[in-house]
């Protein structure tokens, strides 16, 4: 576990909580994305997992199938990925985002299942409906960098030159990353 997400809130089980969780009493709803905690990230440059700062330079994200797929077709034809969609989901640091695809169950296999909701689902949400399925591949993607919007209802992200592709199907295979990762960042 990243030191940064180790220490983050707990919920009653012991689970941590990502930064962009809201909380309704002393329970995280973790399907959801809390605006202002967002916004507060993608501001000041902060890992959406951990809440702590990222460096200038690269940042990762875990992408599902439909994006994970155009990824990788775009590097295998030589071409570069730009996806000029905007997505609600913020950066963080590799060593999280390699974290949060293993043990977040909705981000780690592939036939799992949406728990929750988004509140009011529309074009940009509307993946986010109970029961929608994650699909065969995600990955865990670092960009070069990211452009951002606060609007007064939500955060938009857009992502800029892939640098690193690691492809899923369970993300336990990003193991031996996540382990190589966190013995090169406790140097």
């Amino acid at each position: 576990m990243p030191a940064g997400v180790e220490a983050r809130p707990r919920d009653t089980r012991g689970y941590p909580v990502p930064a962009i969780t809201p909380w309704e009493g002393d329970k995280p709803q973790f399907a959801l994305t809390d605006y202002e905690r967002s916004a507060a990230c993608a501001r000041k440059r902060l890992c959406s997992v951990c809440d702590q700062g990222m460096p200038q330079g690269p940042v990762w994200r875990v992408v599902g199938a439909a994006e994970s797929a155009a990824i990788g077709e775009a590097l295998a034809a030589g071409r570069p990925y730009r996806n000029l969609a905007p997505t609600l989901e913020g950066p963080g640091h590799r060593a999280c985002m390699l974290y949060a695809s293993m043990v977040c169950p909705y981000l780690a296999r592939p036939n799992a299942r949406r728990g929750m909701s988004a509140m009011d689902p529309d074009d940009l949400t509307s993946h986010v409906v109970r029961g929608a399925v994650r699909g065969a591949m995600g990955a865990v993607v670092g960009f070069a960098e990211y452009e951002y919007a606060v609007t007064g209802d939500r955060v938009l992200f857009r992502f800029l030159d892939v640098v690193e592709f690691l492809p899923h199907d369970t993300a336990d295979a990003h193991l031996d990353e996540l382990r190589a990762e966190l013995a090169r960042t406790a140097k």
